[in-house]
């Protein structure tokens, strides 16, 4: 009966700030590859999926369903408007499972095998970053594919590691050698020779509600607002770390930023930062964040926690 106590406090932790509610949650036992959380999303019904680098779970109750096979490297799992879940893996290439039915493998989407990345639009169309094989574009009727290679496009080059849209309708897709932007057929490409963009390798991309688009690099944060470059780093802000993982933005439009060392909050004037050392973090390595309500979900290598405004 201890034991059985013991493991639920250490699966499900509550803690109170003076800002916030923290929730603590993991699939499996501590040393389990299935705490390594890398994509997290919600379902029609509400329930969150995490994809892992163990395979793809869906949660129940206090429990976690296995969703396909096990033992499988999940890079990137998006669930779209009519419930579909996609899945990139890691040299397993792409998969989908429509609701109700089984996983089926979309052989044509990837040239590599590795996704990186996966998104929707606001038209339903599904953008998929591929490892060096370019940027793939589902279309939302036809399932028509479209694949943008650098040799043909503004693309940064060919390996993908993040897509968005802005408010105006814009795609955004960060490369290793700079963001690029696709705007009714026009293709932009920002690098450091004409903007201020602190490093060329972008690893996260998210829009903001004011119309401004967040860069995560590898040294630095930026954000890109009507034409304008901001850029923060260690030096001039509360950044934890120049290593930019994961970022959201959640409904009181503060930006969150996931570093390998904590998670940043900034709602335009001040920085607060999470790690482990003043939180329940369970991992201060933050490789994904998912916003649901008033809730901010925080994917780290260890586990998953969940901050709710008060």
């Amino acid at each position: 009966m201890k034991n059985i106590l013991l493991m639920i406090l250490v699966c499900v932790s509550l803690t109170v700030s003076a800002t916030g509610k923290w929730k603590t949650l993991r699939l499996d036992e501590e040393s389990s590859p299935k705490n390594d959380v890398v994509a997290l999303s919600f379902d029609k019904s509400g329930a969150l999926w995490a994809g892992t680098s163990f395979g793809v779970y869906r949660q129940v109750a206090t429990d976690w369903q296995l969703q396909g096979t096990e033992n499988i490297y999940v890079q990137s799992l998006y669930i779209d408007r009519n419930d579909t879940k996609w899945v990139g893996l890691w040299a397993g290439g792409l998969w989908r499972c429509c609701t109700g039915g089984s996983w089926e493998k979309l052989e044509k989407a990837t040239s590599t095998g590795c996704i990186n990345t996966i998104n929707g639009d606001q038209q339903g169309n599904i953008w998929i970053g591929d490892w060096g094989g370019g940027l793939t574009q589902i279309a939302s009727e036809s399932e028509n594919l479209t694949t943008y290679k650098a040799d043909k496009v503004a693309l940064g080059d060919n390996s993908v590691n993040a897509v968005a849209q802005d408010t105006k309708g814009k795609m955004w897709f960060g490369t290793y050698h700079g963001v690029s932007s696709l705007d009714q057929g026009k293709w932009t490409l920002y690098n450091k020779s004409n903007s201020r963009l602190p490093n060329e390798d972008v690893y996260a991309l998210t829009a903001a509600p004011d119309g401004g688009l967040w860069i995560g690099t590898c040294n630095g944060l930026a954000c890109l607002k009507e034409g304008k470059w901001s850029v923060f780093t260690t030096a001039n802000s509360a950044l934890p770390c120049n290593l930019i993982l994961s970022l959201a933005v959640d409904k009181q439009g503060c930006l969150w930023v996931g570093t390998p060392n904590g998670v940043a909050r900034f709602d335009g004037k001040k920085w607060t930062v999470y790690n482990q050392q003043n939180s329940p973090l369970p991992n201060d390595r933050i490789q994904c964040i998912t916003i649901k309500g008033s809730a901010v979900y925080l994917g780290t290598s260890k586990g998953i926690a969940v901050f709710t405004e008060q």
